[in-house]
């Protein structure tokens, strides 16, 4: 829907685009391009860097969770579609792909097929409601971010979400089936979903890791009859996993020291109790527990145990801290898998308690299901349809810039050395936002460098304020910014997690993180204005710039970049000018 809207409105104006379902899916995109060209696993799109014996890189949680990635690469260079067609055709994919997933699992279980695909579209469709996120998080909570289709974003969750669900499915089958040879097939197929799952998204594999734990647990304790052959289920579906996160456990070992801080790792054993898929689960589980005391439904039963499991689920995900001790970003669990899992349980729970459901409950099920799917989809991207159209008109000088990487040095610095000496500055927050999605050249702000950690903090923070100074700002614009006094939402969210870091950007990162203070804003707007009236040639030089991209009908002052760098005329491309520029001798 997002997408087909978005052709409508514009029509043969449209340049590529894809459209933007979530912020992150940027990082994402400008990951996918940088592969598509060819350029090593470890790479930062953002800065120009790529891993090279003379510049090495770390590896960064894009290069570990590596899967979804390549797959999309591979099949974007096979058939010649950028990065933005490959997002494009994503998203229906993954819609599809889910469905059967989801279809599977709850036949699988239930037996019924109708009833599985009206399932399809509860879970499906109200997952943002489950997460606490959508229209009606929006309205409830202060601190709700999400609406729309949350499993659709691309590439992460959505690539290997439906695996989760066919994960879950074949561990159902492999503890179900009465042949002991198709039981073990299934086991070993179940293995390496989870073994994908690893190197696909981390909240993905954690969650099926937890849950597998979960339903082991409630089979041995409440099957005792089955239990030599759980085990030994158990340990034939391990058997990949073990050597998954072997390999695993050593890419971790060489992340920077840095990422704990910038990924928001908390430390705490505080309980995390009162989140809406918990909410759900203690739901579930006190209906299950009321019908077996009444007779109504057997303990050991496959369909309760796995109903049970599900509702289990959410409070293994959001208080595994209590013993571990370290919490990161839990909120994923709540938006991107957590809700959708627990969704399953209460579909379930449905079919348990009312076995036979008439056509008609099922029709009005699945068309007032259907039709909150479309309403928040449709909210969200009538809301995106500016961002996105801005976006759309930025590509025409994208691929101009694409075009001179042939011929400015980008791609002999990044095969000889590991780095584009070719770097785009830009007044614009979304330029530097969106070209890796288009082009190689690294830009001066490096707006996806944090996700990268390629940069430490202190170089980011530098090229912010040399960014700033580039534009003109004065010390004014950097304290309004930081107060959110400004239309820009994106770039004053950018400044204040480069500078304060994430979770004090957005505090539902972490836990009881504190909130920037005025004194601490007022400390950076006076270094910013120290930074601004020092700034030398020696600084310029640590950053050299090959181009610069304005709105071409806009007004900008070059007068502070003009100091440093020899103009040419620019060259016109749509509704942008592109200027080439050379450090002064």
């Amino acid at each position: 829907m997002p997408q087909l809207h978005f052709w409508l409105v514009r029509g043969s104006q449209w340049h590529g685009a894809y459209a933007i379902l979530q912020g992150d899916e940027t990082y994402y995109s400008a990951y996918i391009n940088a592969l598509i060209d060819g350029r090593p696993r470890r790479n930062d799109p953002f800065t120009g860097q790529d891993d090279h014996p003379q510049s090495p890189m770390f590896e960064s949680l894009f290069s570990i969770q590596f899967i979804p990635p390549y797959a999309i690469a591979l099949f974007a260079r096979a058939l010649g579609f950028s990065a933005s067609t490959a997002f494009i055709v994503l998203a229906g994919a993954v819609g599809l792909l889910t469905s059967l997933a989801v279809f599977w699992l709850l036949a699988s279980v239930t037996g019924d097929s109708k009833f599985a695909a009206i399932g399809v579209l509860v879970v499906l469709c109200l997952g943002a409601v489950a997460g606490g996120q959508g229209w009606i998080g929006l309205i409830l909570k202060s601190d709700a971010m999400f609406a729309g289709q949350l499993y659709l974003r691309r590439y992460l969750p959505a690539t290997a979400f439906p695996l989760f669900f066919v994960y879950c499915a074949l561990i159902y089958q492999a503890l179900t089936i009465t042949s002991k040879r198709a039981a073990t097939v299934r086991a070993v197929l179940a293995g390496i979903a989870l073994a994908v799952l690893i190197f696909s998204y981390f909240y993905l594999w954690t969650a099926a890791a937890a849950w597998l734990f979960c339903i082991a647990l409630l089979w041995l304790i409440l099957r005792p009859f089955d239990r030599r052959a759980t085990i030994r289920l158990l340990i034939i579906a391990s058997a990949p996993v073990i050597l998954a996160l072997a390999l695993y456990a050593y890419l971790l070992s060489q992340l920077p020291p840095a990422l704990d801080k910038a990924q928001a790792l908390t430390f705490t054993h505080s309980p995390d109790l009162l989140r809406i898929p918990e909410i759900i689960g203690a739901f579930i589980l006190a209906m299950l527990i009321i019908n077996v005391r009444r007779g109504k439904l057997l303990l050991s039963a496959p369909q309760v145990i796995f109903a049970a499991s599900f509702g289990l689920l959410p409070f293994l995900v959001f208080n595994q801290q209590v013993i571990t001790g370290r919490s990161i970003q839990p909120y994923h669990y709540e938006v991107f898998i957590a809700n959708y899992a627990i969704l399953i349980g209460l579909v379930l729970l449905v079919k348990l308690l009312k076995p036979t459901v008439s056509r008609r409950a099922l029709l009005v099920t699945a068309s007032l299901c259907f039709l909150w799917g479309a309403i928040e989809v449709n909210q969200q991207f009538k809301i995106r349809l500016t961002f996105d159209v801005t976006n759309d008109e930025m590509i025409p000088v994208f691929l101009r810039l694409k075009e001179l990487a042939k011929s400015d040095g980008t791609w002999e610095g990044l095969h000889n050395s590991g780095k584009a000496p070719a770097l785009v500055f830009s007044p614009r927050y979304g330029v530097s936002r969106l070209l890796p999605t288009w082009a190689p050249q690294g830009s001066l702000l490096a707006s996806g460098s944090a996700a990268f950690q390629s940069l430490s903090q202190t170089e980011r923070k530098e090229w912010l304020y040399m960014h700033f100074y580039y534009c003109g700002r004065e010390a004014e614009y950097l304290r309004e910014l930081l107060n959110n006094r400004t239309d820009d939402i994106p770039l004053a969210y950018f400044a204040k997690s480069t500078i304060f870091g994430n979770e004090r950007a957005l505090l539902f990162l972490g836990w009881n993180t504190l909130a920037i203070r005025q004194d601490e804003i007022e400390q950076e707007v006076r270094a910013y204005e120290g930074f601004a009236k020092s700034f030398s040639r020696e600084q310029a030089q640590t950053r050299p710039l090959a181009y610069a991209v304005t709105l071409a009908d806009e007004p900008f002052d070059f007068s502070h970049l003009d100091q440093w760098y020899e103009r040419d005329g620019g060259e016109r491309i749509g509704g942008y000018k592109l200027y080439r520029l050379k450090l002064r001798e």
